[in-house]
């Protein structure tokens, strides 16, 4: 007859990390929050768009509400272009980018 498993030992085995009451990721994620009473900064970042490592362009949002893109090139001068013809949301929420708008802009 198999004795099985002392349960009683199983459950005094301390956490992952040796010491303390918590497990070790017991308190992950507490502290990636955002804090609700923090003022927004700008230029604030909209949207990222990564063609490879040297190659991105952001979008941004200016604090008087108006949008631009930020393309910085490999070997290139960075340039702002604002972003003209763009749907903006009736709520006041950020607009939200199609493929098709986002690949016009940054090509």
């Amino acid at each position: 007859m198999d004795k099985g498993y002392d349960w009683h030992v199983i459950r005094d085995i301390p956490p992952a990390h040796g010491s303390g009451k918590e497990p070790m990721y017991g308190s992950m994620g507490k502290s990636t929050k955002p804090d609700p009473n923090r003022e927004v900064t700008y230029p604030c970042v909209i949207h990222v768009v990564c063609l490879d490592s040297h190659n991105t362009s952001f979008f941004y949002k200016r604090e008087d509400g108006t949008y631009y893109w930020h393309h910085s090139r490999k070997n290139k001068d960075d340039v702002e272009v604002d972003a003209d013809e763009l749907q903006l949301d009736l709520l006041g929420g950020d607009p939200i980018l199609s493929r098709d708008y986002i690949m016009k802009a940054i090509l």
